[in-house]
Order: C-alpha cells, then structure tokens, then sequence
C-alpha cells in the first residue's frame, strides 16, 4: 500500500495522520530531497526520512502538529539535536514540511477513574486525540493507558494550561471528588470548547452551578454543559456508561440530536401512516 493510499483510508475511517516530506538537504544525508514519511497517531510510521534522532524529532513533531492541526517546516541539524539534550548522531541537516492530513478532534479526560478508562478505547476508535490530566500518578494503571496520546500531571485541575488547550476540543470531567470536579469544569468554563461533559448526579451538579453563578457565569452558559454525561439509554454498567458518553459526544460532533434513526426516518418509509 502506498502512503497515498494510507492517507485515503485513514481519512476514510475518520483518523488523523501526518505526512511528513524532506524539502532540502544540506552535506550528505541519507534520505535525498522529496523523500516522505507518514506518521500515525500512534507514533507508528510508514517510509522514513532517515532514521536516528532526526527522525524521533520528526515524530514528536508530527504528533504535535496532528495535535494542533497546523503545519510546519522545520530544521532537524546536529545543533537542534543537541538543544534537546540528545548526542548528534550522523544525521546531517535537512528542513522537513510536516502536514496534519484527516481529521482528529481533541479530547482531554479530566480525572482517570473508571469510567474514563472505559471512554478511552472507544473515543480513540471514534478518532480522536486524547489527552489525559490528574492530579494523581497514574502511571501505575498501565494496560489502562495504551490509547493515552498524552498524560499530563497536574497540581491542581484549576491549572490545566500545560495541556495547552485547542479551541473546539472537548472536555469530560470525572475527577476523583466534587471538589476537584468543581476544579475542573471552573478551568475549561473559558475555553473556546466544542463539549463539556460532567460525570455525576444532580445532588453534586447544584453546588457547583451554584459556586460558577457566583463567579459571574450565566444559566445560558452552564445549561450548555452536558450534566449528567451522556445519552439516556438505561444502562448501569461502566461499559453502557462509556458507550453512551461517546454517543453523546459523537452526536455533538455530528451535529445531532441523538435521537432514534428510526424516527427521523419514518415519514419517509411509511407516509401513509404519519
């Protein structure tokens, strides 16, 4: 398969990729100008622009830039080799244009209890990028994190500014108590977010919309978020739970009610009967 045609299929299943191409070279490198490589989100490639050190720069790059959704050219030398405290390695220099191509939205998982940890695989099938933030270590939940792009260690979640937020991300609080849920929702309440979602029930929703009153924040803008999280489909397990956060949010991201199909449908299928 050509990386055309990989680009094809992961934009056809809805996933993000970066297409990274060598525009100049300068001295002898391994890999001449036009050389591609693509970089997909797991960190997995197809091609090579040379390997060694420039090409782990390369990579983080494109993982940022996939991130970000900007593009960038860029310099990889022995001098930015050594800025990043890594020993030059034979790779000479060479300026490379890194390309985000498909689509990848933006996830941030405030908190990492359980029921994030059944959201993840199935937004990470759904496309997007998913950053994880807690104030807890949670390196120790191993398996738990495989489809984490990112795992950010926060002080406090009233300070989520290392995440470096993108405008139209979206959002679910699930920390591990209502105070630092409260911390949490105050700090994305400014950002420009596509979703925010609140795990919980009514009885730990009132005092935090009442604390966000206070602060100036209207009815208008706290009706907008969606508390409790997720679609209404009865179910009690952590499965059913993540299954209808994602629903939820796939809806939002569609431009959807989340109603039944069936329904939208019927006048069509049956006029008659309408």
């Amino acid at each position: 398969m050509s990386l055309y045609e990989s680009i094809l299929k992961v934009e056809k299943e809805g996933r993000c990729c970066a297409l990274a191409t060598i525009v100049n070279t300068v001295g002898c490198t391994p890999r001449s100008a036009g050389t591609k490589m693509l970089i997909h989100l797991d960190g997995s490639i197809e091609g090579t622009v040379g390997g060694g050190l420039a090409e782990k720069l390369v990579i983080e790059d494109a993982l940022a830039c996939m991130k970000s959704g900007q593009t960038v050219l860029k310099r990889y030398s022995p001098q930015v080799i050594k800025e990043h405290d890594l020993e030059p390695d034979c790779i000479k220099t060479m300026d490379i244009f890194i390309e985000p191509m498909g689509t990848s939205t933006n996830l941030y998982l405030l908190g990492f209890g359980h029921v994030a940890q059944a959201v993840l695989p199935l937004v990470k099938q759904a496309g997007f990028y998913v950053t994880v933030i807690d104030t807890r270590d949670v390196s120790g939940f191993g398996e738990a994190l495989r489809d984490a792009d990112e795992i950010i260690h926060v002080d406090s979640f009233s300070d989520i500014s290392a995440a470096q937020p993108a405008d139209g991300s979206y959002y679910i609080v699930c920390t591990s108590s209502h105070a630092s849920d409260g911390e949490a929702l105050g700090a994305v309440m400014d950002l420009h977010a596509a979703y925010i979602g609140m795990l919980g029930a009514k009885h730990k929703f009132v005092p935090i919309f009442n604390s966000l009153r206070e602060k100036g924040y209207t009815d208008e803008q706290l009706m907008a978020i969606y508390a409790p999280v997720g679609l209404d489909i009865g179910g009690e397990s952590l499965s059913e739970i993540a299954i209808s956060i994602v629903a939820e949010m796939m809806a939002v991201k569609n431009g959807r009610d989340g109603g039944f199909s069936r329904d939208k449908k019927r006048k069509d299928m049956f006029p008659d009967s309408i």
